[in-house]
């Protein structure tokens, strides 16, 4: 059951990212660039919630709650690169925290609907969940240099 719900998340977040990159290209105005991104940082939230769930260092009780996007720009017309936060919390009366997300995606020269990703979440020099929700951040303008979590697509 886990792996179909992992496959539909990443169906939704291709489909997201087709979108948004469609409406980068001028092919859709009907929805302003801002709800196109808002969709794919959505879904890329529920899919990092995902890749993260076994990770070393993350605890079973913590859950994403959002993707704040700082830049997001669409490298070729098959791929986009996003910087942003992650805003999470530990547990569920816990204080919303934030941490460095950077997120390569872009589609398979082979095939339209097969994903190619590179996801890297927090900063290992900081630690993770060392700031608040609100609190000043200067990434991306100062890059992360190790990150906690790296995850990358198995082509």
């Amino acid at each position: 059951m886990a792996d179909e719900v992992s496959t539909h998340i990443e169906a939704s977040l291709a489909a997201a990212v087709r979108e948004y990159l469609q409406q980068e290209l001028g092919q859709d105005h009907s929805i302003s660039e801002g709800e196109y991104l808002r969709t794919v940082c959505v879904v890329l939230s529920r899919f990092i919630q995902g890749l993260l769930a076994n990770a070393d260092g993350w605890s079973r009780f913590a859950w994403i709650d959002d993707i704040e996007p700082c830049t997001a720009n669409r490298d070729s017309s098959n791929s986009l690169l996003l910087a942003g936060l992650l805003i999470w919390a530990k547990g569920k009366k816990s204080e919303f925290l934030i941490d460095p997300l950077y997120a390569s995606i872009r589609f398979s020269s082979s095939s339209s609907a097969q994903l190619i990703y590179e996801i890297r979440v927090g900063n290992a020099d900081r630690g993770l969940g060392k700031c608040p929700f609100g609190s000043a951040q200067d990434y991306p303008h100062v890059s992360v240099e190790n990150w906690l979590f790296t995850f990358v697509s198995g082509v």
